[in-house]
């Protein structure tokens, strides 16, 4: 028929069980279709619209272990890798906090999430005007997105080590390559260690100035500290994407236990709820500081400011996504196990 290619790479989108069954029938009635006078580019946006279907519904798909527990493995890592790959970027996209009042900058002492006893730099400091009523509420909020980092990534090092004792506990044949790949996160956390370490030890750890001429180091080689900052860069954040790539690919081809299954589907419903969360909080985050900005236009404050807050937008945008995936990808996880634990075990 005309259009045949497009046809079949549309039939090749779908699941290999579903081509296995279907795809021979398909091709038939896309020929006798395509007889009718039916024009190749509506079949083949009707057959990508079933592709989408068959891989998010897995609809027709046979009751067998092998089938469903793939499902439910693939379905725990896309719950879990979007937060992986975008929690870390959100909260680098944050930056570093800094105090402004209109006389300068703004130190503080005492508990840093109360930022009490501002006073203003100088000899002698003075004291600072207080925080606006919103950005009284900004350190709070701030400190909610680092611990529901933490705990996520906690859940997450708990997942992990699951998955590494399911893919020890194995007997498939190619067990170790994918327990190596496993363990990329802990080899690229010891390559960021040992690059730090470098960097510390080559790192001059003194200024001087003679005569009110610019600071100089002292010691050390302030050269070679700069490379290896710039490495440590590099190799943190491609190391990261690296290693969440290989974690991926190993969570799809591990054959696991069924109680690991049904570990890995808690770890991704807890990854998705504090997912959640975490854009609660970043979206109170952004909306603290635009608030800040109108409510300090009216009298005099202390202000709150942050290095790339004007991405603040964006990366809501892209976390809101990234949560959509994950509560999709666990919902499917929770209803891929129901079915192999009830109907399949």
């Amino acid at each position: 028929m005309t259009g045949r290619p497009s046809v079949d790479l549309a039939i090749r989108l779908y699941p290999a069980w579903w081509r296995e069954r279907y795809a021979d029938e398909v091709r038939v009635v896309a020929d006798d279709l395509a007889g009718d006078g039916r024009s190749a580019a509506r079949v083949t946006c009707s057959l990508l619209r079933g592709a989408v279907r068959a891989r998010t519904t897995a609809q027709g798909m046979p009751r067998t272990y092998a089938l469903w527990s793939t499902r439910t493995r693939v379905s725990i890592a896309a719950a879990t890798l979007p937060w992986l790959v975008v929690a870390p970027i959100a909260l680098m996209a944050m930056g570093t906090r800094t105090l402004h009042a209109g006389a300068g900058s703004v130190m503080y002492s005492g508990v840093d999430i109360g930022l009490t006893h501002l006073q203003i730099f100088g000899a002698p400091p003075r004291p600072a005007p207080p925080l606006t009523p919103a950005g009284s509420v900004i350190p709070f909020v701030s400190l909610a997105i680092i611990v529901l980092f933490l705990v996520t990534l906690a859940v997450l090092a708990s997942g992990w080590s699951g998955l590494t004792g399911a893919i020890r506990r194995t007997t498939v044949a190619d067990r170790r390559r994918l327990w190596l790949l496993a363990w990329a996160p802990g080899f690229a956390l010891l390559a960021d260690i040992a690059l730090f370490v470098a960097q510390t030890v080559v790192r001059p750890h003194s200024y001087r100035s003679v005569g009110g001429r610019p600071f100089v180091a002292v010691g050390g080689h302030p050269y070679a500290a700069h490379v290896l900052g710039t490495v440590l860069g590099v190799v943190a954040i491609g190391g990261w994407l690296v290693a969440v790539t290989c974690v991926a690919v190993a969570a799809r081809r591990a054959d696991v236990a069924p109680s690991d299954l049904r570990f890995g589907r808690s770890v991704s419903f807890a990854t998705t709820t504090l997912f959640a969360l975490l854009l609660t909080a970043y979206l109170a985050w952004g909306i603290g500081l635009i608030v800040q900005a109108r409510q300090s236009a009216h009298g005099t404050f202390t202000t709150i400011a942050y290095s790339h807050q004007d991405l603040w937008l964006p990366m809501v945008v892209v976390i809101a996504l990234a949560v959509v995936v994950s509560g999709l990808s666990s919902r499917e996880a929770g209803r891929s196990w129901r079915i192999l634990s009830s109907d399949i075990l």
